[in-house]
């Protein structure tokens, strides 16, 4: 009877006896350790799954938060959209010009960009205008773009936050402007500068692509074009014609994809294209965080050194140092 269990079960109407030999006893005893197992696994899995949970939801509302403080506080119209759709279309456009969202910094009143910082200079300084000579305002709307990079005729998508195109459910931060054109409409340069990077990629991101690098950190990007006339390290002039408009890459229907850039940030292309004599102020007051007082500087010293240049006499520098041919080439 050692290897032998009896069970008795007493009622009401009696007791009945069960006799487990011992294979059974030892098998009863492996499902009951195999079940307590599977228990106890289960329990660790379902509470990793608990956490991993949370920390999605985290992470969610983390995201909402960053999209409602990128758009100026206003609710997302998708709280599933992925962060993907800041880039979507031109997401393999990045290596020519990374993305830079306005949404990393809340945009400053008027006051804030006129306060000072520590006691230091203004985190904006005023141009005064009135300064500015007439040479010197010719000479910043050549090496600055300005003006139309093709003939008007209307834009088909806006600078700024947008409903994709293509991907109706998808939001981005639209970095550039859409110009309507047909294909094998000229595109001509907005200021002097080099050809930084030519890419063709006909049927992804922004398809065939020219990138300008212009002076005082300043550049340009055209994209969507059907023929690239202009090669990499090349030097264009403003109003040369650098590539004919088609509808290559990631595209809807033909049309240019102009941006202008400043230190690698996204600039309203209108408030350059608009620029000229006329309405020469308008840019300084549109366009906050370029850092125009430098720039004017920039443009004002180069000129000296032109006007001294031209005199044949070496030009008188505060600190004791020699130009380099390089520096009296790019101003500097």
């Amino acid at each position: 009877m050692r290897n032998k269990t009896t069970i008795t079960l007493t009622t009401l109407n009696g007791s009945r006896s069960f006799t487990i030999g011992g294979s059974v006893r030892a098998t009863l005893s492996y499902v009951a350790i195999a079940v307590l197992i599977l228990f106890t696994i289960g329990g660790f899995v379902i509470y990793s799954l608990t956490q991993e949970l949370d920390n999605f939801n985290r992470l969610k509302e983390q995201y909402k938060t960053l999209l409602q403080d990128a758009n100026g506080g206003a609710k997302p119209l998708d709280s599933n959209e992925s962060a993907l759709a800041e880039n979507s279309a031109d997401a393999e456009s990045q290596s020519i010009l990374p993305f830079v969202p306005f949404s990393k910094k809340p945009e400053r009143s008027k006051e804030e960009l006129n306060a000072t910082e520590e006691g230091d200079e203004p985190i904006v300084k005023r141009v005064d205008t009135s300064q500015i000579s007439s040479v010197e305002r010719s000479l910043m709307l050549r090496l600055i773009p300005s003006g139309m990079p093709i003939e008007n005729r209307g834009t088909t998508s806006i600078f700024g936050w947008r409903i994709h195109p293509l991907r109706y459910t998808q939001r981005e931060f639209h970095t550039g402007i859409d110009m309507r054109a047909t294909i094998g409409t000229n595109v001509y340069s907005t200021a002097d500068g080099f050809v930084e990077v030519t890419r063709s990629t006909p049927t992804t991101g922004f398809g065939n692509v020219i990138t300008l690098s212009h002076y005082y950190g300043f550049k340009t990007l055209y994209a969507h074009l059907n023929k690239i006339l202009v090669r990499q390290g090349d030097f264009v002039r403003k109003g040369q014609l650098i590539a004919h408009s088609g509808n290559s890459g990631y595209s809807n229907g033909p049309h240019l994809h102009y941006e202008v850039r400043y230190l690698g940030k996204p600039l309203e292309p209108n408030s350059f294209m608009e620029w000229d004599l006329k309405n020469y102020d308008s840019i300084f007051n549109k366009e906050k965080i370029v850092q125009w007082d430098s720039v004017v500087k920039g443009v004002a010293w180069q000129l000296t050194l032109l006007e001294q240049l031209s005199l044949q006499r070496e030009p008188k520098l505060q600190a004791p140092s020699k130009l380099s041919a390089s520096s009296i080439s790019t101003g500097k």
